[in-house]
């Protein structure tokens, strides 16, 4: 297969990932949510005045963050404009990305935070997923 045809078709399943993460985090479903990430991932969130929200490593950190959290109805996440660096014979990928979160409920909506992420994904056991993903929240809203 052609170089630019397998860079095309890797940035579609890593954008698959990407979506794949934003509605099992909407809906809860927890597993879906994991299996976006290799077992031995990284998962940073830092607010605004540079604290950490979240600072997740190795499956265990994974599991427990995403039991507890709240899966608000109304809430949805966000990821747009990517922009990929793909080397599609190493098998790695780099992705960086606006995000929002819209916050909904009775009937009004707005933007509940919004900022970067920065992903590094690998393809193991035949599939994209995150190796790293580094979150930077630059603003909170209010619904």
């Amino acid at each position: 297969m052609d170089r630019e045809l397998r860079i095309l078709l890797d940035e579609r399943a890593i954008t698959a990932v990407i979506n794949d993460y934003c509605h099992a985090m909407d809906a809860g479903q927890h597993d879906r949510w994991l299996d976006c990430f290799t077992e031995d991932a990284l998962y940073e969130v830092l607010l605004p005045n540079g604290s950490a929200y979240a600072r997740l490593e190795g499956r265990g950190d994974f599991v427990r963050f995403i039991a507890g959290y709240p899966v608000i109805p109304g809430n949805r996440h966000i990821y747009v404009t990517p922009v990929f660096n793909v080397d599609p014979d190493a098998r790695v990928a780099d992705v960086s990305c606006y995000w929002f979160v819209l916050a909904g409920d009775m009937g009004k909506a707005g933007i509940g935070s919004m900022g970067t992420a920065r992903d590094r994904f690998v393809f193991n056991d035949g599939r994209w997923r995150m190796k790293e993903r580094r979150i930077t929240v630059e603003g909170m809203g209010q619904t």
